[in-house]
């Protein structure tokens, strides 16, 4: 008896095909998605007012004239809302009032996104969210349409952008992979439990009970509101911003999963991470457990406490030693941290740092540098060479006193911070030179072909050149 084979996916759902000069509209349901919020707030402030509360009639005529006012203008809004595929670029037209026309080119976006929050993925709605080089987080939103537009629309604009293939090629090869790994949803937990924050408002709150109700101190039982925020608060962003946190491997690079309520996607373009940041907090340390966060050009992501901030990527919000090895293997082939030598700082610097200066350290490979610091959250910085834009040095009074100084391996704006603290001054100088010189090395051999990247040999000069980079602008101050 022959087992059944399984049957394909069904095929996505097409954008509609755009004629020349014209657009297609969002989703029709984009207005009440965007405004519901609006209307649970004007409720709310009827039913507080006194005099509303009294004259049913006259709130219900207001309420029903903020709804009809809201989808008269949510209404407006998606009618004059379309975008355009065209030959160059994604082009956005918004605004009834006020016209706007953004023009989003193909060789300018980073990479591409779907997110679903909460009530739109209720309707099975979706968000395309494009990280565009030189643009903000907002100018590359495309909201909302169906789940599978939005996809298919993605595929679209990825084949598009990177001109190899066609769209239906693309999709073919997104074949289901199995995770590379999921974060359980105890450890979630147990790693917000162990954080000083949350140990430090439990403390708080206990301390603020045995006042109140043992000691008869009049503290106030307004003082608990913040304390029970800084309990729930990191509680909610880690436990339900990141269940089922799963990560993939796929050919465009890895990609991850995320949310409870507001389901997150986000994807690593390989080759755009310009470095990563390992934080290890003091309890977390024994556990085992540490969180990675990556500096990726032209990309918003989310950092490890949940803000949004420009060019950060949550990749792993806790994991053990064996998974971080295993996911810095994925981001930067060959990468193994532990064999990696590091330099620890000079003695005397204890008389800046009596008890942090055991963990201040940097070391280096060919392809990457690595610096550590902290003792309550250890935090290590990898950048990668050829991703330096600037090496400074710099000395306070107190550093020119014990002949120590910091060197400052500039990235762009992200999570990551390499800095060599508190160095011997002497140490601190050949970093500085020796920095530069991987980075300008690295750049070099990066922008040359594979089969273009083997050493020269000299010239019959006996004398070499090579190219600036942004890495020569080191200074001292």
């Amino acid at each position: 008896m022959t087992e059944p084979q399984p049957q394909a996916p069904a095929p996505e759902a097409a954008p509609p095909v755009v004629p020349p000069n014209e657009g297609v509209r969002l989703h029709p349901l984009t207005p009440f998605v965007r405004g519901w919020g609006y209307l649970v707030v004007a409720a709310v402030a009827m039913v507080n007012n006194e005099g509303l509360r009294s004259d049913l009639r006259l709130a219900g005529f207001g309420l029903l004239a903020v709804l009809v006012g809201g989808m008269l203008l949510g209404g407006l809004s998606w009618w004059f809302t379309k975008y355009q595929l065209t030959n160059e670029a994604l082009r956005v037209d918004s605004g009834f009032l006020f016209r706007r026309t953004r023009i989003i080119r193909f060789d300018r976006i980073q990479a591409i996104d779907v997110a679903q929050p909460f009530v739109p993925r209720v309707f099975g709605m979706a968000e395309l969210r494009m990280d565009v080089a030189g643009g903000s987080s907002s100018d590359g939103r495309l909201s909302y349409l169906t789940l599978d537009h939005a996809q298919h629309l993605r595929a679209t604009l990825l084949a598009t952008a990177s001109g190899a293939r066609k769209h239906e090629e693309v999709e073919a090869t997104q074949e289901v992979r199995p995770p590379l790994l999921v974060v359980p949803t105890s450890r979630l937990l147990g790693s917000v439990l162990v954080s000083s924050t949350v140990l430090g408002s439990v403390a708080a709150l206990v301390w603020l009970v045995i006042a109140t109700t043992v000691l008869e101190y009049h503290v106030g039982l307004f003082a608990a509101i913040p304390l029970l925020l800084g309990v729930f608060s990191p509680i909610w962003k880690q436990v339900v911003g990141n269940h089922k946190f799963t990560l993939t491997e796929w050919e465009g690079g890895l990609r991850t999963k995320r949310g409870l309520f507001d389901l997150q996607r986000q994807t690593v373009p390989p080759g755009r991470v310009q470095g990563l940041l390992i934080s290890e907090p003091l309890l977390w340390r024994r556990l085992g457990w540490s969180r990675v966060e990556l500096d990726i050009a032209g990309v918003a992501g989310s950092s490890g406490d949940g803000e949004e901030e420009s060019g950060g990527a949550q990749l792993l919000p806790v994991g053990t030693t064996a998974e971080v090895a295993e996911v810095l293997g994925r981001v930067l082939p060959g990468l193994d941290l532990s064999q990696i030598e590091m330099h620890p700082a000079p003695e005397r610097a204890k008389r800046l740092r009596p008890i942090g200066w055991r963990y201040l350290a940097y070391g280096s490979d060919d392809q990457v540098l690595v610096t550590t610091q902290g003792w309550i959250n250890r935090r290590t910085s990898v950048v990668l060479h050829h991703k330096t834009q600037s090496v400074r040095l710099e000395q306070g009074p107190l550093q020119r006193r014990l002949r120590l100084a910091n060197v400052h391996v500039d990235t762009p704006l992200g999570p990551t911070n390499a800095v060599a603290l508190h160095r011997d001054i002497d140490d601190a100088a050949q970093l500085l030179a020796a920095q530069s010189d991987r980075a300008r090395e690295a750049r070099r051999t990066s922008a040359l072909p594979p089969e273009t990247t083997q050493p020269n040999p000299p010239s019959p000069e006996g004398s070499s050149s090579s190219a600036a980079s942004p890495a020569d602008d080191s200074s001292a101050t």
